[in-house]
C-alpha cells in the first residue's frame, strides 16, 4: 500500500515512519481481507494486528481501525482510523466506517483509472483482456474468442461461389414498328397490345373516303382524256394528241399512287409476333399522321435477354459467362443464359446508375412474352467467402476513405 492521502494535512512526507507504519498496517488489514481493530474486543475472532499496535504505539494513540477498500472483487486500498484513548471505536463505529469504506472504494478506483495517461489504459485494457484468455476463468470470454477466430478462419479459407444478381427483362430479338402511311383518320382497329397476330393479319383500317373519292375523280378524268385523244387522233393534230398522251400517263401514275393508298388503309402485321405496344381502341375516328408509330410487334421465337448490372459490380462481367434467371411470371422456374455483349454507356434509374448487358437464351421458352421482368444471377466463379460477402462494405470504406484523404 501506498499512502494517497492524510486527513487534516495537505502534504506530508513520503519517507516518514508514520507513514510507513500506516501502510504497513493497510497491508496488514488487505492480506488478511478482513477489518483490523486494534485493541480488538473479546468477542472477536482472532486476527493478527502487530502492525496496527506498533502504528497506535508510535503515534501515541489509543485505538487504530483498518478497513480494506473493495472495487468489483479486488481490494484497492484500505482505510485507516485512529482515535485517543477515552475514545474507542465501538461497534456501530466500525459498521459506519465499513459502509464509508464500501462506497468510498469503487468511486476511488474509477477515479484512479480515468486519471491514468492513455497508453497506461491501453496496457491495462490488453493485459485483463489477456488474462481473461489465459487465465483459468472467463470460460465465456474464451468460447466467444474461439468462435471468432473460426469465423475469420472459416471466412478467409473457404471459398463460395460468388453470383451478380442483376434485374432482368426480356425483349424481342427483332421489334417491327408499324406506322401510319399517310395522314388520315382512323376507322377501326383489330388488336391492341398483348394480341399474338399472324403475318398479313389486319391490325387497324383507316378511312379511305377521301381516297374513293380522289379514285373516283381520276377515273373520270381519264374517261375524258381518252375522248379527246381519240378526238385529236381523227382530226389529225398530232401535237394536242402527244400533249393528251401525257396527260393519261399523269393521270394512270396518280389513279396507281391513289390504288396503293387504298391498299395502305389496311395496316397489316409483318410477321407473326406479339403486340407489345399499341392499343387504338379509344382513338377510333380520330387522326392520325404520317410516320407516327401505331404499333410495335416483336417475334415470338426468338428473345434477348437484358440485364442491368450495377455499375459496382459491371468489372466483373464478360461476354462469354453463363447465369440463370427466374421471371416474376414463373418464379419456380429457372432459365440460363449466356451473356453476349456489354453495352460500354451508363444509365440511371431507380436511384442507381447500371450497364444494360445483353444476353441470350440457352434454350426455348414458349411461354415468354416480350416485356416480362424478373431477377437475373450471373456466375463469376469461386472467390473467398469473406471476399464475397464483405467486398461491397470494403469498396465503400476505400472510397470514402479516399475521399477525405489529404
Amino acid at each position: 500500500m501506498r499512502i494517497r492521502a492524510v486527513s487534516s494535512a495537505a502534504g506530508f512526507g513520503k519517507r516518514a515512519s508514520l507513514v510507513r507504519e500506516v501502510g504497513l498496517a493497510m497491508d496488514e488489514a488487505a492480506d488478511q481481507e478482513a477489518v483490523i481493530l486494534w485493541p480488538a474486543p473479546e468477542d472477536w475472532e482472532f486476527r493478527v494486528s502487530r502492525a496496527a499496535g506498533e502504528l497506535a504505539a508510535s503515534h501515541g494513540v489509543g485505538s487504530v481501525l483498518t478497513i480494506p477498500m473493495i472495487a468489483g472483487s479486488e481490494i484497492t486500498g484500505a482505510l485507516t482510523f485512529e482515535r485517543r484513548r477515552d475514545m474507542p471505536f465501538t461497534a456501530r463505529d466500525v459498521e459506519v466506517c465499513d459502509a464509508v469504506a464500501a462506497i468510498a472504494g469503487p468511486i476511488i478506483e474509477d477515479r484512479r483509472k480515468d486519471s491514468r495517461w492513455l497508453p497506461a489504459k491501453i496496457f491495462a485494457s490488453l493485459r485483463r483482456g489477456l488474462a481473461a484468455l489465459v487465465g483459468p476463468r472467463h470460460f465465456g470470454a474464451k468460447l466467444a474468442t474461439l468462435g471468432v477466430a473460426a469465423a475469420a478462419a472459416a471466412l478467409y479459407l473457404l471459398p463460395a461461389e460468388y453470383d451478380v444478381t442483376a434485374p432482368v427483362r426480356l425483349e424481342g430479338k427483332v421489334q417491327r414498328s408499324v406506322i401510319a402511311p399517310f395522314n388520315g383518320y382512323l376507322a377501326a382497329q383489330a388488336a391492341r397490345a398483348g394480341d399474338q397476330v399472324t403475318e398479313g393479319q389486319i391490325l387497324a383500317v383507316l378511312d379511305e373516303k377521301d381516297l374513293a373519292l380522289e379514285k373516283l375523280r381520276l377515273a373520270t378524268a381519264r374517261q375524258q382524256k381518252t375522248r379527246e385523244l381519240d378526238r385529236a387522233i381523227a382530226a389529225r393534230e398530232v401535237a394536242e394528241a402527244s400533249i393528251i398522251r401525257a396527260q393519261l400517263e399523269q393521270t394512270d401514275a396518280q389513279l396507281g399512287l391513289v390504288g396503293e393508298q387504298l391498299a395502305r388503309t389496311r395496316i397489316r402485321a409483318p410477321f407473326d409476333g406479339y403486340v407489345v405496344e399499341g392499343d387504338l381502341s379509344q382513338s377510333v375516328g380520330g387522326a392520325v399522321e404520317r410516320g407516327q408509330t401505331l404499333f410495335r410487334i416483336a417475334p415470338l421465337d426468338g428473345f434477348r435477354v437484358m440485364l442491368e448490372i450495377d455499375e459496382r459490380d459491371i468489372a466483373q462481367i464478360a461476354p462469354g459467362q453463363q447465369g440463370s434467371l427466374r421471371l416474376s411470371a414463373f418464379p419456380d422456374e429457372p432459365h440460363g443464359y449466356q451473356v453476349e455483349r456489354i453495352t460500354p454507356l451508363a444509365r440511371q434509374g431507380e436511384g442507381r446508375n447500371f450497364f444494360v448487358v445483353e444476353a441470350a437464351l440457352a434454350e426455348g421458352f414458349e411461354r415468354a412474352r416480350p416485356g416480362m421482368e424478373g431477377v437475373s444471377r450471373t456466375e463469376i466463379g469461386e472467390r473467398r467467402l469473406g471476399w464475397v460477402l464483405f467486398h461491397d462494405l470494403a469498396d465503400w470504406a476505400r472510397l470514402a476513405l479516399w475521399r477525405w484523404q489529404p
